[in-house]
């Protein structure tokens, strides 16, 4: 029998109905204290999931080298973590476009072929595409199902994908763009705000590995280009033309070195500063560089086809290329003689137009070299040669230069040997008053004549030595010396003469050549004033030869020069008048005292041409009050036509040949003349 429920009473009711509620409250606040602790421990989770991520992406950032090495495992690690099938990377190139690197990830390759493909070598420019929506505006961009079956760009390969949502990031350094990821799910990306917190994270990380990448490129760079033009050094240029020269084929050919020069640089250099200089170099490696780029028509790299160049500043005011893969040698010649067409224009400096020239060598790889160092040295030897023309231009190196050269550089040795052993010596080639008797009466003066006691070949004349003295910088030094000794032996003789009762203006003078690299030393006048006194030579007793040269290169030094030793007495002459480049504004201009009418004038007097040539030096120096002597004069007629014409000194076998100290000073006063030895 069924029982039936006792009512309650009113009061026990409400108890029930109160504690049934307090029940449900407890139970309710159970759940939602289960589910808050869900939550927190599914969040602790992904916390927890997202920080092992972090710190795998760290990792991987710290021992990467370099972008190529991190961006793989990034691309990864990021698809793995949000399941996402594929992902790519962009590097931003320095025109602002985002060019894809090949690198990109993807669990089912094959499957996700079309895509793989169409990001593969594509470039987005500001705006295009997802990657270059980013670009544009500089923060992360969502593709939804909707926009990638509509008006996405690669939508058709996105579709056979299978792909419902896209998205794409920047890898920031500083607020510079320096890379973009991109990538792909087949589901909705519904949680940004967690996707934006670890992607950007990751792309921190990311970033640190492309700013120590640039920094190493940055300190690479510096280490392998000229600071000042930008252009490859030596050390860069070493290692290319040496791979070049392993490229060559079994024959050797199809290799050709440039070594340049430039002429008149240290004239610039002295006279406006070395920030002048600087001026001229850039803008002379900007020139060069432009026009080897139009003539290999932007092929720079050594995988494009066809002839390559290597442009370096190797030092100083010395530039070098290197050509690789020559079809024609002709290329190397026709190259040189438009490098030289670049400088014709002048070159700005301190609101002034400067001129320089090029001395250019060229040598050919064949088969009898065997490093590049060889051919880089014959082109070196070849650059001297046109250098040592003195109007610069270009010379090929050939067997015949190179023995030459070599013989050069032998005799240069052999000159080191000749100053520290001291094998030089002076001869006096006196100087006549035309007109009267070979005698003390009519003696004027001599020129100090420099001779080599060679230890094999005997006694040489400066023709046989000097150029290679000039080349190879010896003759600052031998110059020196001649000027020392010279006036030692002028000042013995004036001891002695004076001793016996002549007068200072009645000895003959002492005529001194001084080379153009000895005369623009900037510590030339000083050094002349103290060879005089420590010498003791009158300085009235001192006369100073240059060439034409010598105004030719710097004007103002030559004037402040001649200036300062003409105040101390020195006199001065204008050696070799009339084969150089001397125009009438120097001689108003420079303060010389004499004219040597140069030989060359005098041996073909029987021109009329040459005739005239030398009554019009004669007029001139009349003319300017500057005293006149006639260099080799070897004949009887030679002396009497230059009397007649006005000619009041001159000097030549005729007159007298070239004698030693005694001999020289026996033709003054016989018992004056030091004893021979």
């Amino acid at each position: 029998m069924k029982q039936e429920a006792i009512p309650l009473p009113p009061d026990d009711a409400t108890v029930v109905e109160r504690l049934e509620r307090l029940v449900q409250r407890e139970r309710e606040g159970r759940r939602q204290a289960e589910a808050i602790a869900e939550r927190g421990l599914r969040e602790l989770y992904e916390s927890q999931v997202r920080l092992a991520l972090l710190q795998r992406i760290t990792d991987c950032a710290n021992r990467s080298n370099n972008f190529g090495d991190a961006i793989g495992e990034v691309l990864k690690e990021i698809c793995e973590h949000m399941n996402w099938a594929f992902g790519s990377a962009y590097r931003v190139e320095p025109g602002g476009k985002a060019a894809s690197c090949d690198a990109w990830c993807s669990a089912e390759p094959a499957r996700l072929f079309p895509l793989v493909e169409a990001t593969r070598g594509s470039t987005f420019a500001s705006g295009e595409g997802l990657p270059g929506r980013v670009l544009r505006d500089g923060h992360p961009h969502w593709v939804d199902e909707s926009e990638l079956a509509t008006s996405f760009c690669r939508r058709a390969e996105a579709a056979a994908c299978g792909f419902h949502a896209a998205c794409a990031f920047p890898v920031l350094i500083g607020d510079e763009i320096v890379c973009v990821l991109e990538f792909f799910s087949r589901t909705a990306m519904i949680d940004k705000d967690a996707i934006l917190l670890t992607v950007t994270q990751a792309a921190t990380q990311l970033a640190r590995v492309i700013e120590r990448e640039h920094a190493r490129a940055a300190l690479l760079h510096d280490a392998l280009h000229d600071a000042m033009t930008g252009l490859p050094n030596r050390t860069l240029l070493d290692e290319r033309s040496r791979a070049a020269f392993d490229r060559l084929p079994e024959n050797r050919e199809g290799l050709a070195v440039l070594v340049i020069d430039l002429d008149g640089f240290k004239a610039i250099n002295d006279k406006y500063g070395h920030h002048a200089g600087d001026i001229v170099l850039i803008e002379t490696a900007r020139r060069f560089d432009n026009v080897i780029s139009a003539r290999m028509g932007g092929r720079r790299r050594s995988d494009n086809p066809g002839w390559r160049a290597t442009l370096a500043r190797v030092g100083g005011d010395e530039f070098v290329v290197v050509l690789d893969a020559l079809p024609d040698p002709a290329i190397a010649m026709d190259l040189a003689g438009t490098l030289i067409d670049a400088l014709k224009s002048p070159i700005h400096v301190a609101d002034e137009c400067v001129n320089v020239g090029l001395s250019i060598g060229i040598a050919h790889s064949s088969p009898s070299y065997f490093s590049i160092e060889q051919l880089r040295q014959d082109a070196d030897l070849a650059m001297y040669e046109a250098k040592s023309s003195g109007q610069g231009g270009v010379v090929a190196f050939s067997e015949s230069l190179g023995n030459e050269r070599r013989n050069r550089m032998a005799l240069e040795n052999e000159l080191r040997d000749a100053i520290r052993e001291k094998q030089f010596t002076l001869f006096y080639q006196p100087i006549f008053a035309l007109g009267k008797s070979q005698s003390a009466g009519g003696l004027r003066g001599f020129e100090a004549l420099i001779r080599w006691n060679h230890p094999d070949r005997g006694l040489l004349e400066p023709g046989r030595f000097m150029p290679a003295a000039e080349a190879g910088g010896l003759i600052v030094f031998i110059g020196d010396w001649v000027l020392r000794q010279a006036c030692n032996a002028m000042a013995r003789l004036h001891a002695d003469l004076t001793a016996h009762g002549l007068k200072a203006s009645e000895l003959p003078y002492i005529s001194i050549n001084i080379a153009p690299q000895q005369f623009l030393q900037p510590t030339f006048s000083s050094h002349v004033q103290r060879v005089l006194l420590e010498t003791g030579v009158p300085p009235e007793l001192v006369r100073l030869e240059v060439t034409e040269g010598v105004a030719i290169i710097d004007p103002d030094q030559t004037r402040q020069v001649l200036e300062q030793v003409r105040c101390w007495g020195v006199k001065t002459s204008l050696d070799d008048f009339g084969t150089g480049y001397s125009s009438l504004s120097y001689l108003q201009n420079l303060p010389f005292d004499t004219l040597k009418i140069d030989r060359s004038f005098i041996a073909s007097m029987d021109d009329p041409k040459s005739r005239k040539i030398i009554r019009a030096i004669l007029d001139l120096a009349s003319n300017l009050n500057l005293s006149v002597v006639a260099e080799g004069i070897e004949t009887v007629e030679q002396g009497a036509s230059l009397r007649e014409m006005g000619c009041e000194f001159g000097q030549g076998y005729h007159l007298g040949r070239p004698l030693d100290e005694a001999s020289a000073f026996a033709l003054v006063w016989p018992e004056a003349a030091p004893p021979r030895k």
